[in-house]
């Protein structure tokens, strides 16, 4: 879509970003009768994303996703400790879906242009000033420089923090990497989770298998991300070498921690933009949908009382807090735990999740997108206690 007559163009709300978190802003915004336009720096809506695709069914049951974007069904998983102790997972129902974001992030932004919203693409917003009326929005596109003006700005960049820390509002703590190559390996036919110091420093890898035959396979890390997805693949018995031709490995960074605030005058923040990723597992779909959602209530708010400076604004904080706060808090200080343990702890961490139960518990009681509570229980747990407390009793950090 070509933006015409930039320089005159006035919107009540202008989003940067076409990821899942821009595109469900406008959707809720437009289909509340504002006008909106959506500014995109790529093509193409949803090409080339590098993102494990991981969404749990109630994400689907909350908002109207497009199913035709799944295309791999998880139930079952093989956890993995650094020497090979494997616990099996099962879940009683599938909770759990995969989808290809090309499609997944098409279909959102035909459901927000279906609703009302413009999606302009190959167009950079460069930077954003506010004053007492409007914000600007200064574009590049290869036409040339020109601007387009609206009453509130929403910023999701996804992992881009230029916007934000130019408004003062921060970065997140800290940036983690990621890597994912996607290749036929039809025998994996169910998830596998990789823990140790040859798979992922400090996080953890994976082999995510596909309805077709196909193996998405990544790691999380903030060691050598290539060598750590090499492991991965020799470890599956993969004849192929990650850097190889025919692999192409994908690699993006992944926000770890909030920014240091979501909102200011006529500006608010959503999805990865704002740091909104579970500090666990570094999946943040379905929290960039949550804080969408809550985004578009405080704006819609902020248009029927014609207040948008930043004390009206401040609500949106106090939303996404009382929703994801003390999640991404809890994951964070479970890192910090997890982070100290080497691999003889982290297979006494097997082994005492195993005495202790603890896949009963999460099979009982646990959900895939909220683990505040399985953290505690790993916490109160008697033998996994043991191994964390151990570990940060002694200070040590394990080669």
């Amino acid at each position: 879509m070509v933006l015409n007559d930039k320089n005159n163009r006035f919107f009540d709300v202008i989003i940067v970003g076409g990821g899942p978190s821009g595109l469900h802003t406008a959707s809720f915004l437009a289909d509340s009768g504002l006008s909106v336009a959506l500014f995109e720096k790529n093509s193409e809506i949803g090409k080339d994303v590098v993102c494990s695709g991981v969404i749990s069914k109630e994400a689907f049951s909350r908002y109207d996703l497009p199913e035709e974007a799944i295309v791999g069904r998880l139930k079952k998983a093989d956890l993995f400790s650094p020497k090979g102790i494997c616990l099996k997972y099962s879940h009683p129902e599938e909770a759990v879906v995969v989808v290809d974001r090309h499609i997944f992030d098409k279909k959102l932004a035909e459901i927000a242009i279906n609703k009302g919203a413009e999606i302009f693409l190959d167009t950079e917003i460069s930077s954003i000033s506010v004053n007492d009326e409007y914000v600007k929005a200064f574009i590049k596109t290869k036409e040339g420089k020109n601007e387009v003006n609206a009453k509130i700005c929403v910023i999701a960049t996804g992992i881009n923090y230029h916007l934000q820390t130019s408004l003062g509002l921060g970065r997140p703590k800290k940036i983690v990497k990621g890597i994912q190559v996607e290749t036929r390996l039809e025998q994996i036919k169910h998830l596998r989770m990789y823990w140790g110091n040859r798979f992922s420093t400090s996080f953890f890898g994976w082999a995510i298998p596909l309805i077709d035959g196909r193996t998405r396979i990544g790691v999380m890390t903030e060691g050598d991300a290539l060598n750590s997805i090499k492991n991965i693949m020799s470890d599956i018995g993969h004849s192929q070498d990650a850097s190889s031709e025919q692999i192409k490995p994908k690699r993006r960074g992944i926000a770890f921690g909030t920014i240091k605030r979501s909102y200011a005058d006529r500006i608010i923040v959503v999805g990865e933009a704002a740091g909104f990723i579970k500090t666990t597992t570094g999946g943040g779909i379905y929290y960039g949908l949550l804080s969408a959602e809550m985004a578009s209530e405080v704006i819609k708010e902020a248009f029927h009382t014609g207040k948008f400076h930043a004390n009206t604004l401040s609500r949106y904080e106090k939303l996404w807090k009382g929703t994801l706060g003390k999640e991404i808090k809890y994951g964070e200080y479970f890192n910090k735990l997890f982070s100290k343990l080497g691999d003889n702890s982290l297979d006494q961490l097997f082994n005492a999740a195993i005495q202790d139960n603890l896949l009963t518990h999460v099979t009982n009681n646990g959900k895939f997108d909220w683990h505040k509570d399985t953290i505690v229980k790993i916490i109160k747990s008697p033998n996994l206690r043991r191994v964390l407390w151990n570990r940060l009793r002694d200070g040590r950090i394990e080669i």
